[in-house]
């Protein structure tokens, strides 16, 4: 009603800017089921939503309860990271698309993180190959990714094909 009645056009667009400012806000907030899953992924989505990155989500975090704190902190983390790092290269802001998924089938945790990825990258013995110049101290988030899958008897694969580049994870849900 206030916006009906407002005459300056300038305050009018003003006002309708910081009202989707908020719900932009609302809705990068997360409830997956898991609270420290839900802390990364709204710090991840409102970094996205101000860099103009759309970041998908379909995640069961209930299904993370067997893992620790600091893993998935770890998993999460560096792949969304690594997948915004490659988003904010792109020019074409209609291309910054990431998905993440978590869910459970036939007692395996799948994680997959996809996004769009213009570059083509060398993946040498499953990890790609730093893009940086300075290698020596880039190329750790994937290897911290890779033992902690490994720490729970999971595993990563790695592909990088029309133009997506998909981290799976698969680690086996053990028996409470």
């Amino acid at each position: 009603a206030m916006l009906r009645k407002e005459l300056d056009p300038d305050r009018r667009n003003a006002c309708l800017d910081g009202m989707e400012a908020e719900i932009r806000e609302y809705e990068a907030q997360n409830k997956t089921g898991n609270s420290v899953l839900d802390t990364v992924l709204t710090d991840k989505s409102l970094y996205c939503v101000r860099h103009k990155i759309e970041l998908t989500r379909v995640v069961d975090g209930a299904r993370l309860s067997f893992m620790d704190v600091m893993d998935i902190c770890s998993i999460f983390g560096n792949a969304l990271d690594n997948a915004i790092e490659c988003e904010l290269r792109l020019q074409d802001k209609e291309k910054r698309l990431i998905h993440l998924t978590v869910y459970a089938k036939n007692n395996l945790l799948a994680i997959q993180c996809k996004n769009y990825c213009e570059e083509k990258l060398e993946i040498r013995e499953g990890i790609p190959v730093t893009t940086k110049a300075d290698s020596t101290y880039h190329g750790y988030g994937i290897k911290s990714i890779k033992c902690t899958a490994e720490k729970y008897g999971g595993t990563i694969t790695i592909s990088n094909q029309n133009n997506w580049f998909n981290l799976t994870i698969l680690i086996p849900i053990p028996e409470l």
